[in-house]
């Protein structure tokens, strides 16, 4: 069966090192390991990750705000559009702040969630307009951009809804990271959702190929709970689950983290 890398370099530039089938140009790579299994986002989604618990969702406020700010970007008087919200705290947040918020989101439970928060102007991934209401200028893809089924589609999408000079912030685990070339299948981030990952080349030429150019990098720490460590890693290895006052104890542990996260801003050239 040939397969077509999302990065657009062509099946035959793709080699196999492993359990990654790695693009040579530029080094993005499909885990063999969990390819083409068609993971299913389901309602168990956000409900084993802990999406909507408050604290952890203040935690990601915080965290998005220190990302806005490292980026230089505000949103008052802005559009804002977030592409894979789960559980949408930061939708929520970009809505008290912008002119108008909206959101794509390929789980229910998740566009429920959102509208729960008061973000009304929220779409299903397979179901977005073509044309949203207002022109965006400010795109949002936090942890989302490596679970795109399509990702060449939603970029062409951003495109035609694009306001002039419009913005993109991005987070997502790096492909070819120190952290990822040392701990192999040990990574964080090496997870069955995640089938496709994106080189820091990779992610800036697709990005530039419709029409975004890069605007500027961040070291994208995470304000996160020792709880929301645990439960990753009970993702991560489930025989590894610690018992539940154990996870209670960590929630009062905070820190700042990040493994093998790349954080860009992109801007619309044309």
């Amino acid at each position: 069966m040939v397969v077509e890398p999302p990065c657009g370099h062509g099946s035959a530039a793709l080699l196999e090192k492993g359990y990654r089938l790695q693009c040579r140009r530029c080094k993005s790579f499909f885990d063999g390991d969990f390819a083409g299994q068609n993971f299913d986002y389901d309602a168990s989604y956000p409900e084993l990750r802990g999406h909507f618990d408050g604290a952890t969702g203040e935690m990601k406020r915080r965290t998005f705000e220190r990302w806005l700010d490292g980026a230089g970007i505000d949103l008052a008087g802005n559009a804002v559009c977030e592409v894979g919200f789960g559980g949408a705290h930061c939708l929520a947040f970009a809505a008290e702040r912008a002119a108008q918020a909206f959101g794509i989101e390929a789980v229910p439970e998740n566009l429920a969630r959102a509208r729960a928060l008061g973000v009304p102007d929220v779409f299903p991934f397979d179901g977005r307009p073509d044309r949203l209401p207002t022109p965006v200028d400010i795109w949002v893809l936090l942890d989302s951009f490596e679970h795109l089924p399509e990702p060449a589609g939603v970029l062409d999408w951003m495109a035609a809804n694009s306001a002039p000079g419009a913005k993109a912030l991005v987070v997502a685990p790096e492909a070819g990271s120190t952290s990822e070339r040392a701990l192999g299948r040990l990574w964080p981030h090496k997870l069955p959702d995640h089938e496709f990952h994106w080189s820091r080349a990779g992610l800036v030429e697709i990005f530039e190929r419709h029409g975004f150019a890069r605007a500027s990098e961040f070291h994208p720490w995470k304000y996160v709970s020792g709880a929301m460590l645990a439960n990753h890693l009970r993702h991560k290895f489930p025989a590894l689950a610690l018992p539940g006052p154990a996870v209670k104890a960590l929630a009062r542990v905070r820190l700042y983290f990040n493994v093998g996260q790349m954080g860009l801003t992109f801007e619309r050239a044309r």
